[in-house]
């Protein structure tokens, strides 16, 4: 890699009642800083994989990052996390997100229990017109009591179930039976089987988003998402976990990807990362064709600490300002 580059990095606390969800007190994160010397331009990025979701740790991810830097290593070859953050640093070399662009609709996020849907969080959850609910991470009971709950308290709201894998189709068609399907704007992979979707979305007269099986890189994983979304009508959307997918061009491919089999859209969604990342996201999403929808970038809430102004959205929705200096001060 040509030019001046460094590497910060920092861990950003998490609020006490999000450390479950996010499964840690800190999300460690590094930051790249990229300066084209010959024309003073300066390039961000932001790595931060996340335990569960990304194979390579930070360490791994930040000592890929130093052979990308010393010439060794492609972009290309970079493991996901650490292709996210070197690409968009060097994009914004060439212009991406360094002017503003078109706000990106926000699907509001809410993980706790029935009970917890009120006061604050159901004010907060208000503005949204899409709200995503954890469901596979209690009781049926509990689990139905909160859509429940939410349906009652969100009536301008569509809701998306995310079951994370967690459920069986026996349990979860339990959960749903009975529900409106025209309240339930998508249920995003709940079964530990995927190969089951088709019979759960016909049991319960409702679509699917795909996610899990976007991320998964065999060929099985390619065969079962191809099979499932041809046709339009079971598979609704696909849910791009950026950083989990690489490159800002990797992301872009896999949405194109989608659009060729008929996905009427593309979800964008982070992994609890800093704010930096929640508005490249606003800007990638201005870019990509079939990506006019709300994403899952709602998350800034859930840190104590930011690296930026926290990206919260305003009536549903978060500006497409130009991106901010992480840690402006740091590089001083």
């Amino acid at each position: 890699m040509d030019g001046g580059v460094e590497i910060l990095r920092v861990a950003l606390p998490v609020k006490p009642e999000a450390r479950a969800l996010v499964g840690s007190d800190v999300r460690e994160v590094a930051f790249l800083r990229v300066v084209d010397e010959a024309t003073g331009r300066v390039g961000f990025g932001e790595c931060a994989p996340l335990r569960g979701l990304h194979r390579e740790t930070l360490d791994e991810a930040c000592e890929a990052l130093e052979e990308w830097i010393d010439g060794a290593r492609a972009l290309e070859e970079l493991p996901p996390s650490a292709a996210f953050a070197a690409s968009t640093a060097t994009e914004m070399l060439d212009g991406f997100g360094t002017k503003p662009c078109m706000a990106a609709e926000v699907a509001g996020f809410f993980a706790g229990t029935a009970e917890q849907l009120i006061g604050d969080e159901l004010t907060r959850l208000s503005q949204f017109h899409s709200v995503k609910l954890k469901i596979g991470r209690a009781s049926l009971a509990e689990d139905r009591a909160l859509v429940e709950r939410a349906l009652e308290v969100l009536p301008h709201a569509r809701l998306r179930l995310d079951g994370n894998r967690r459920m069986s189709l026996a349990a979860c068609s339990e959960v749903l039976r009975g529900i409106d399907p025209a309240r339930i704007e998508y249920l995003e992979e709940p079964l530990a089987d995927p190969r089951q979707l088709v019979e759960l979305s016909f049991g319960v007269g409702m679509v699917i988003a795909l996610d899990e099986l976007v991320v998964d890189p065999t060929d099985e994983a390619r065969a079962l998402r191809e099979e499932l979304t041809r046709g339009g009508k079971l598979v609704i959307a696909w849910v791009l976990r950026m950083s989990a997918l690489g490159s800002l061009d990797a992301i872009r491919a896999r949405a194109a990807e989608a659009g060729a089999l008929g996905v009427p859209r593309v979800v964008l969604s982070t992994a609890y990362e800093s704010s930096f990342a929640l508005r490249v996201a606003v800007h990638l999403a201005a870019s990509i064709p079939n990506a006019r929808c709300a994403h899952g970038i709602g998350t800034a809430a859930l840190l104590a600490e930011d690296s930026c102004a926290p990206a919260f959205p305003v009536r549903g929705e978060i500006a497409g300002d130009a991106l901010p200096t992480p840690f402006a001060e740091a590089w001083l």
